[in-house]
C-alpha cells in the first residue's frame, strides 16, 4: 500500500522541483497467519508492491524452514529425530539447526544454566503432574535433572553431527528456534528488496531498518497485568522479545506454577512476572529473555554487569496491577518511545 502524501507536501515539493512531479513513496506489504503454533505477522517495506509482497513470501518461507527443521513436535523435524534415535547415534542436521544448537549451549553456560535447551524432560515431569493434579516427587524431579545439562548433548560441528548422550535426553528449541526464525526471515526479506521488515511471531519481534513513513517501528510491551501496553518501543535493526511466568501455567491444588522451569532446581520459576529483552538478533533477545524469567532481578543485573550477557538490554515488570514495578538496564531506557 503506497502512503499517501498531504497536498502540502505535494504542492511544495512541485515548487522544489521546478514543477517535476514527486516520485511515490515506498510500499508496504503486510500478511498474518499461523505458524510455529503462534500467530505470526510479517511485514515489509520495498520500492514497490511487488518487491514488498516477495519479501514477505520470502519471510515466510524462512519461518516454515525453522518450523521443518527445529520443532520437537514434528516426528520427522531434525530435532524429532534426534530425539527418538537411540542415545549416541549421530545425526546430520542442517546448517541452520547446527547453529541454533550451537548457540543454545552457550547461552545456557553463559546463564549459568537458567537458559537450557535440554529441558524438556523436566517440562514434560511437570505437564504430567499437573494433569494428574499432583506435584512432582523429589524423586521424578532427581530423574529428570540428571536428563538435562549442556553436557547431554555432543556436537561434531565439522561433520555438523548430532546425538545424546543418554536415553530419556530431550532436546526442545522452542526458547530460541523462535527468535532464530526471525533473523532468517529478516535476512532473506533483505535479500528479496526490503528495505525495512517487521517480523512478529507470537510477540518476538525483529524490526529491521524503518517503516514506510521513515520513523523507526513501534513495538508495543503487553502489560503483565492487565489489558494494553505497559511502554512502546522505537526500534530499527533491533530485535525484542518478552518471557512472562504469568502468560502460561500449571495450576495445581490451586496454585499457578510457570510452565517455565528453572533447570537447575527442576521446579517454576517464580520471578518477575514479565522480562523483555532487546538484542542485535531474534535468537539472543529469545533465549535471554527465558534465562531472566530465571534469573532474579539482582542476578540478572549481575550477571550483565559480569559482561556475561553483552549487547543485551532488559525491562524487567514486578509488583502487581495496583502497584508495578519497573526495573530495567540503563540502555533500555533510550528505546522508549518518546
Amino acid at each position: 500500500m503506497l502512503r499517501a502524501r498531504t497536498a502540502g507536501l505535494a504542492v511544495a515539493a512541485v515548487a522544489v522541483l521546478g514543477g517535476c512531479q514527486r516520485p511515490p513513496g515506498p510500499a508496504r506489504a503486510s500478511h498474518a497467519r499461523e505458524i510455529m503454533g503462534t500467530l505470526a505477522e510479517v511485514t515489509a517495506v520495498a520500492a514497490d508492491r511487488m518487491t514488498a509482497d516477495a519479501a514477505v513470501a520470502a519471510g515466510y518461507a524462512r519461518l516454515e524452514d525453522v518450523n521443518r527443521l527445529m520443532s520437537d513436535y514434528v516426528a520427522d523435524s531434525e530435532v524429532g529425530r534426534l530425539n527418538s534415535l537411540p542415545a549416541g547415534t549421530p545425526i546430520a542436521v542442517s546448517p541452520e539447526t547446527l547453529h541454533c544448537l550451537q548457540r543454545a549451549l552457550e547461552i545456557c553456560r553463559a546463564s549459568g544454566g537458567t537458559f537450557d535447551a535440554t529441558c524438556r524432560p523436566l517440562v514434560r515431569l511437570w505437564k504430567q503432574a499437573a494433569a494428574e493434579g499432583r506435584l512432582p516427587s523429589a524423586d521424578e524431579l532427581r530423574q529428570a535433572r540428571a536428563l538435562v545439562g549442556p553436557d547431554r548433548i555432543a556436537i561434531d560441528a565439522e561433520r555438523r553431527c548430532v546425538w545424546r548422550v543418554a536415553d530419556g535426553v530431550q532436546v526442545d528449541l522452542g526458547g530460541i528456534a523462535k527468535g532464530y526464525a526471525l533473523d532468517l526471515a529478516a535476512e532473506a526479506m533483505r535479500g528479496a528488496g526490503a528495505s525495512g521488515a517487521l517480523v512478529n511471531v507470537g510477540g518476538d519481534v525483529r524490526a529491521v531498518g524503518r517503516d514506510a513513513d521513515g520513523r523507526p517501528w513501534q513495538v508495543g510491551v503487553k502489560h503483565p497485568f492487565q489489558d494494553g501496553l505497559f511502554a512502546v518501543l522505537s526500534l530499527t535493526d533491533r530485535a525484542v522479545a518478552t518471557s512472562g511466568v504469568q502468560q502460561r501455567f500449571y495450576e495445581i491444588g490451586g496454585r499457578r506454577y510457570s510452565h517455565i522451569i528453572d533447570p537447575r532446581s527442576g521446579w517454576p520459576a517464580e520471578q518477575s512476572p514479565s522480562v523483555t529483552v532487546i538484542a542485535a538478533d531474534g535468537l539472543t533477545a529469545d533465549a535471554w529473555a527465558t534465562a531472566f524469567s530465571v534469573l532474579s532481578v539482582e542476578e540478572g543485573r549481575g550477571l550483565i554487569e559480569a559482561g556475561g550477557a553483552p549487547g543485551v538490554e532488559v525491562l524487567w515488570i514486578s509488583g502487581s496491577a495496583e502497584e508495578p514495578v519497573a526495573d530495567m538496564t540503563p540502555g533500555f531506557a533510550g528505546y522508549l518511545a518518546e
